[in-house]
């Protein structure tokens, strides 16, 4: 693993594939946690996120903390050093955990957005639990980290009487990354209308085998397509350093400090012990 070259094209382009990252074990017991979390609903984050077909797409946030006998494993041991190298940081610190199920009869897609609850270096690394063909993958703009224009999915731009209209996978992007006390057309730009068709937009989608992952900037742009065609699993991990702080313009602080009783302040760093620190 050529760690420099990745730390350069992850910089360029805001995401990059790393082929067999984990090996089958890895993937399975991950799997067989996922099972676990949804047939327990143990964690207060866990969703059914599609509205036409229940039960064709599931996820959930920190289901290490609330499943018993989550795989212990889950933090693969070389990832936090590559995390740092990557990140160009000496410390680094594991902000969460989640995943993504979808059948192949899924009907929602992830619409096109930025990550929005840190501002600082904020990375997360996607694991591919199962094979996922590129119309059934992770797409990315390429280098839209870079565009200086902070983006939230048009549908938030709406007037808000018409939000009671959103399906299942905007109201769980709205929940965390939405409040309507802030006046977000101040500081957001929302996702251009012809984003898929303009080629000035250089998007990138992203097959995987079981066991590859593919690390990207939470500022990049990316999206899961609507119609899965298969079954597919991922595993995320989300990292953070010591200067990244709380955004302001998100919920994410406000419900798990409530429901993990940890203590995140916007616009202050991160410092409570329920985020695992790794030094090198």
């Amino acid at each position: 693993m050529n760690v420099s070259q990745l730390t350069s094209d992850l910089d360029s382009d805001g995401f990059i594939k790393i082929p067999s990252f984990v090996n089958t074990n890895y993937c399975l017991s991950i799997l067989s946690s996922v099972r676990d979390s949804i047939s327990s609903k143990a964690s207060p984050f866990f969703r059914d996120l599609d509205n036409n077909i229940p039960g064709s797409f599931f996820s959930d946030i920190w289901s290490s903390h609330f499943v018993s006998n989550f795989y212990s494993g889950y933090v693969p041991s070389h990832l936090p050093s590559l995390m740092s190298s990557l990140m160009c940081r000496q410390s680094v610190l594991l902000l969460q955990d989640t995943w993504f199920q979808r059948s192949s009869l899924c009907t929602t897609s992830i619409p096109w957005h930025h990550d929005q609850s840190i501002e600082g270096p904020f990375y997360s690394i996607w694991i591919s639990l199962s094979d996922i063909p590129a119309s059934a993958s992770l797409r990315f703009v390429r280098g839209s980290h870079k565009s200086g224009l902070r983006y939230m999915p048009s549908a938030f731009f709406t007037d808000s009487s018409k939000r009671s209209q959103f399906n299942a996978m905007e109201e769980f992007y709205r929940s965390f990354h939405y409040s309507d006390s802030l006046d977000y057309s101040q500081h957001f730009s929302p996702v251009p209308d012809d984003l898929e068709t303009n080629p000035e937009y250089d998007i990138q989608s992203v097959s995987t085998s079981a066991g590859d992952a593919i690390v990207f900037n939470g500022l990049t742009l990316h999206s899961l397509p609507p119609l899965s065609n298969v079954d597919s699993t991922g595993f995320v991990l989300r990292w953070i350093s010591e200067d990244s702080v709380v955004s302001p313009y998100s919920n994410d602080a406000k419900i798990a400090s409530e429901l993990l009783n940890i203590n995140l302040i916007p616009e202050q760093p991160i410092r409570d012990s329920f985020f695992k620190r790794f030094d090198f």
